[in-house]
């Protein structure tokens, strides 16, 4: 019996069942029982039948799981029978759903995934802006960190500064991060120590013994993961420091970097309100809103400008903003991870729809097929599922092959780190990714499936019986649906292009930006000196010392130290009165470098008036500055500002510039160069608030830069053998690294792009191969009637010139839509750039044509005369 008929059985048994019941419970009624009685005694009566019922309905079940297993069986035999087509369409959708799954774990990682810290919600970050100035993130003083702790609207108002300590005692010196923060700074990120506790209000105070919380990584590869290390002493910078706790694995604010955290002492009376150090960040409180909380710091913000006129004399612009947590960490990426999710989603329905062009092509040569099932009974609902479950299967496998790939690009992504996804908790395949690698692959089976399965199921039967049908070519009504698909492929295609070319534009400027600074040949790390050890003056010998040395290693053409090398985002910036102005009438602000005297020439940094600091052939006035052009023509706009005297604050002594030299980069190659005052680290008569003991050494040599590292190291352990060296870079790798976050997504797209263009041309060239296939008669009558080679060849290369027509114009007007969501991403290149749309549509068409000429050339060598004799 069969399951329909069985399926009929038990409906009209169900039915008949029921009809009985009610006879049998009224007759039960007529006997005098109640109604819950009649309706028991009835139920026993038919025992029997309904046991017969259920037992039909268990039988039922098993014949649908049967037949469920029989078509998955046939779906996989015919797939195996052919192996090429099955593993092309496999492929290309491991493709493109590996690819969008790898995309959405990072998605999920910046943008959607809770931070891994209980308040993460609540968090904000506190920033002084400078609006005239372009300032937006200016950090707080001591006494203005204090005014900020009154307010209300927060339940902990917290602040932490960064820097490197040195870790000895146990093993070699080990460099590591370190974080001074409050007593409030864990209660605001609301994370509980794995061991022992956090540092208590008593221990911030001066004084102290000091303290230290450690992070999960330090403990694990430093001290072996041991639990009795809470309570045991460290020397840190050479002060024994008692270890209180460990943090969990997942704690890594403020930086996935820092290994230990100490208490930051905070004088009550302190007068450092120029000293703007201190990272503010707070917990709002659950019956706060963000609004309440701007106004009422708006307010504390007011209050301080009033209470210390001599530092703000009146300055308008300075406010205070609040930004929450998530967006201080990845808000400058998330335009980047928005624009590569749209990039690889189009990828994926680009490979989509190249696979559903393939089931449809597979679907017209199994008519005969389809045919005599349907001839032997199988209906159209029957085919449908048949042809369905085979399309499942595909999706599924390319599903499950993605999932594998997705893995591999997640790992490579989480070691190169190339969008900071670390502080986030990391890129890893968790349940979330695996639903969405599911979800894909379901969805994108239904979708890209069913249509194919449908055109399969409603073929003319009786026409593909017959061994004499003919098709005509370039049939409208059959090749539609395909043509439609190509026409889409095309168009997703050109938008990746757009995509790409504006990214690879960008990327072509910058690399073109003149950094002002000559990178080749320079070998840069960094050294910090111990407090304890090391006073002001002392810092200032050994620093000298060890130029002296290492500039007496063969290979070596100059040597010198700075605070902070070019292309980072760390700055020590200061306002500045210019002699002869009155004061706070225009605020000018700049970027302040503490160099060694041969610092410009190690650089390669270009003098284009006045003189070096380190120039023996004049004297020098006693408080000498260079400054770079960006300041000379802000300040002296049109005259010469050799000999013109600037001072920090009023009671500093005047400061002359001796020298003006080149613009460098100093942020950045997209970001325009700030104004920049270098010092002598040797003649510093005023208060900048730069810890001179952690210093960059620059060393120009005459050979590979890489070479140097292991003598200089060594010239460092002569000096001091408990000092490590860390960041050891080229100035070339630090000049990459800072346009990694443009390269990375110009590489990205390129790469979607390509493989994009690739499957384009693969299903222009497939589906016109195939049209010439089913068209070999219609080709021969035409040729036998006297059409020339030319036309037949103008005919199909005209079928893709209008698939690309179509596709491109629709492509562009997509694109036109999409590339404002880039412009932030962009740098001395527009979104809407003709260039590159004309360049990406001759592109498109070129790979268009080269895909439809094979086909196309293939069409006119047909032999009439075996065409018709095949009919």
């Amino acid at each position: 019996m069969r399951w329909w008929q069985l399926k009929k059985r038990d409906g009209d048994l169900e039915r008949e069942l029921q009809s009985d019941l009610e006879l049998e419970e009224e007759e039960q009624r007529e006997k005098g029982l109640s109604q819950e009685d009649a309706r028991y005694a009835a139920r026993r009566a038919f025992g029997n039948a309904t046991l017969i019922r259920e037992q039909t309905r268990e039988t039922w079940g098993w014949m649908r799981l049967e037949r469920f297993v029989q078509d998955v069986r046939y779906a996989l035999r015919q797939l195996g029978r052919n192996p090429g087509f099955t593993a092309i369409c496999i492929l290309t959708l491991a493709l493109g759903i590996g690819a969008t799954t790898a995309i959405f774990s990072v998605v999920d990682s910046l943008l959607l995934r809770p931070l891994p810290y209980p308040n993460a919600a609540r968090i904000v970050r506190i920033w002084m802006t400078f609006v005239p100035r372009g300032m937006m993130e200016i950090p707080a003083s001591e006494p203005e960190f204090l005014e900020y702790r009154q307010s209300q609207s927060f339940a902990h108002v917290a602040a932490f500064s960064v820097g490197t300590l040195t870790l000895t005692g146990s093993g070699d010196p080990l460099h590591v991060a370190a974080s001074w923060g409050t007593p409030d700074f864990f209660s605001v990120m609301g994370t509980i120590p794995l061991l022992g506790r956090v540092f208590t209000t008593d221990e911030q105070q001066q004084g102290h013994a000091q303290v230290a919380v450690l992070s999960h990584r330090i403990w694990q590869n430093r001290f072996g993961s041991s639990r009795e290390i809470v309570g045991k002493s460290i020397l840190l910078n050479g002060q024994s420091c008692v270890v209180v706790g460990v943090m969990p694995p997942t704690f890594n604010f403020p930086g996935n970097d820092v290994d230990v955290w100490l208490p930051l002492p905070i004088a009550p009376a302190s007068d450092k309100v120029g000293n703007h150090y201190l990272n503010l960040m707070a917990d709002l409180k659950p019956q706060t809103t963000s609004k309440q909380a701007r106004s009422e710091m708006a307010t504390i913000q007011d209050r301080i400008l009033h209470k210390y006129p001599r530092y703000y004399g009146g300055a308008t612009g300075i406010g205070v903003s609040l930004i929450p947590l998530r967006q201080q960490m990845v808000g400058s990426l998330r335009p980047t991870v928005l624009v590569l999710m749209g990039g690889v989603g189009m990828m994926l329905l680009i490979a989509c729809t190249n696979v559903a062009s393939l089931l449809l092509a597979r679907g017209e040569d199994r008519k005969r097929e389809i045919a005599t099932r349907t001839a032997l009974g199988a209906t159209r609902l029957r085919i449908l599922y048949q042809v369905f479950i085979e399309n499942l299967l595909l999706f599924a496998a390319g599903g499950a092959l993605g999932l594998l790939l997705a893995l591999v690009c997640i790992k490579a992504l989480s070691a190169a780190d190339y969008l900071n996804v670390v502080e986030t908790g990391g890129v890893t395949l968790d349940l979330r990714v695996l639903s969405f690698a599911a979800l894909v692959s379901l969805l994108t089976g239904l979708l890209f499936g069913l249509v194919p399965a449908l055109k399969a199921s409603r073929s003319n039967f009786n026409d593909a019986l017959k061994s004499g049908g003919r098709d005509a070519m370039g049939s409208h009504h059959r090749t539609r649906i395909r043509s439609l698909l190509v026409i889409t492929e095309i168009a997703f295609s050109l938008v990746l292009l757009t995509g790409a070319g504006l990214m690879i534009g960008t990327l072509k400027h910058l690399l073109g930006v003149s950094l002002g600074f000559n990178p080749e040949n320079v070998i840069t790390l960094r050294v910090s000196l111990p407090e304890a050890r090391y006073s002001l003056a002392r810092t200032a010998a050994f620093y000298q010392e060890l130029q002296d040395r290492v500039r007496g290693l063969p290979g070596v053409e100059a040597v010198a130290i700075v605070n902070q090398l070019p292309m980072s985002d760390v700055t020590a910036n200061v306002s500045f009165d210019v002699e002869g102005r009155p004061s706070n009438t225009d605020i000018n602000v700049a970027d302040t470098q503490i160099i060694s005297p041969d610092y410009f020439r190690a650089m390669g940094i270009s003098l284009m008036r006045g003189q070096f600091l380190n120039d023996e052939e004049a004297k020098l006035p006693p408080a000498s500055v260079i400054v770079n052009q960006t300041l000379a023509r802000k300040v002296w706009p049109g005259t010469d500002p050799i000999g013109k005297r600037i001072r920090l604050q009023p009671s500093d002594p005047w400061l002359s510039v001796v020298g003006v030299v080149a613009d460098i980069k100093n942020h950045g190659s997209n970001v325009a160069t700030k104004p920049e005052i270098y010092f002598l680290l040797t003649d510093r008569p005023v208060q900048l608030w730069v810890d001179l003991r952690s210093m960059t050494i620059v060393v120009r040599t005459s050979t590979e830069p890489g070479h140097m590292v292991s003598a200089i190291r060594g010239q460092l352990k002569e000096l001091d053998s408990e000092l490590p060296i860390y960041k050891v870079s080229t100035l070339k790798e630090l000049v990459s690294s800072s346009i990694s976050q443009t390269r990375f997504p110009a590489l990205t797209l390129s790469l979607f792009a390509c493989t994009a263009l690739l499957l384009a041309a693969i299903g222009v060239y497939g589906v016109l191969a195939y049209t010439v296939a089913q068209s070999r008669h219609e080709i021969g009558v035409r040729m036998a009637l006297g059409a020339q080679q030319g036309q037949i060849l103008r005919f199909f290369l005209g079928q893709g010139v209008r698939w690309a027509a179509l596709g491109g114009c629709a492509g562009i007007v997509v694109a036109l839509i999409m590339v404002r969501f880039m412009r932030s991403m962009l740098f001395e290149i527009s979104a809407y750039d003709p260039k590159n749309f004309l360049a990406v549509v001759a592109v498109l068409s070129a790979v268009v044509l080269m895909a439809c000429f094979i086909p196309a050339l293939r069409a006119t060598k047909v032999d009439p005369m075996v065409a018709l004799r095949s009919e």
